[in-house]
């Protein structure tokens, strides 16, 4: 839950938080409600006889403790899933807080790679790209170090969570390759594109808001990551009961066998 907390603090300094609670309530008052059914639809099989009278008190347990389980976990997977949507449809709000430093150092970089690099000049257009988006992911870390060491306050708040998520080996890796297809994308040049087609493209959009696309695409990664997380714990605590009732019906059925 303090995660929770965390990014309803950060991301209601720039949009309104209500919207995204509003979808995290809903998403786990629904899977409540489905747990809700499906163990009174089920009871049958949760509540077959069991040897020991604890074991008759957790069958009990199962239609309040599941429900309630479902409906905590639908609560985050909900929250996460509505911030990645709201972050989508309010990029312009958190571009107006980009840091200018990512602009002026961004096309020096890319300058340096196509001006100081012999090698440059025998590399295909998709070996172009995949260079510049390393060079330019290097530039966007190096750009919310500054910004979190020159700022304050919500922006500086903003610089150590995207820093603190490109620091993520994981992130890190897949944010390589998701740069290079924001870059293919955005560029749509072709693979017999010369080098100063390609260099003269990426100057162009490093003067748009490259740099809160590629953030948007991290956080969403990263939420992304934070969502299968909560449902793969869900799914864990799940098997116990699963596991339990099983065995239980295993033995009840064992017990019945008559004796050969």
């Amino acid at each position: 839950m303090r995660t929770i907390v965390t990014y309803f603090q950060l991301a209601g300094e720039f949009t309104n938080p209500y919207k995204f609670v509003t979808g995290a309530i809903l998403s786990g008052l629904t899977a409540f409600a489905v747990a809700l059914i499906l163990v009174l639809l089920l009871r049958k099989y949760m509540l077959v006889p069991r040897s020991h009278k604890l074991l008759k008190f957790l069958a009990y347990a199962y239609f309040v403790a599941l429900p309630l389980i479902a409906g905590f976990f639908g609560l985050k997977w909900g929250f996460f899933h509505s911030l990645r949507k709201d972050i989508r449809e309010h990029t312009d709000v958190y571009a107006a807080h980009v840091p200018p430093l990512f602009s002026e150092q961004a096309p020096g970089a890319v300058d340096s790679l196509f001006g100081g690099h012999a090698g440059v000049s025998s590399l295909s257009t998709h070996q172009l790209i995949d260079t510049a988006a390393v060079v330019i992911y290097n530039v966007y870390g190096s750009t919310l170090e500054q910004q979190l060491s020159a700022t304050q306050g919500v922006k500086g708040k903003l610089a150590s969570m995207l820093l603190h998520i490109s620091k993520n080996k994981n992130i890190a890796a897949m944010m390589h390759k998701a740069v290079y297809n924001l870059l293919h994308d955005k560029l749509g040049l072709s693979d017999g594109a010369s080098n100063e087609v390609v260099h003269a493209s990426l100057r162009k959009l490093l003067n748009g808001n490259l740099f809160v696309n590629i953030a948007v695409v991290q956080v969403d990664q990263f939420l992304k990551g934070l969502q299968r997380g909560i449902l793969y714990t869900f799914l864990l605590i799940l098997a116990v009961p699963l596991i339990e009732v099983g065995y239980a019906h295993y033995r009840y059925r064992h017990r019945r066998q008559p004796a050969v």
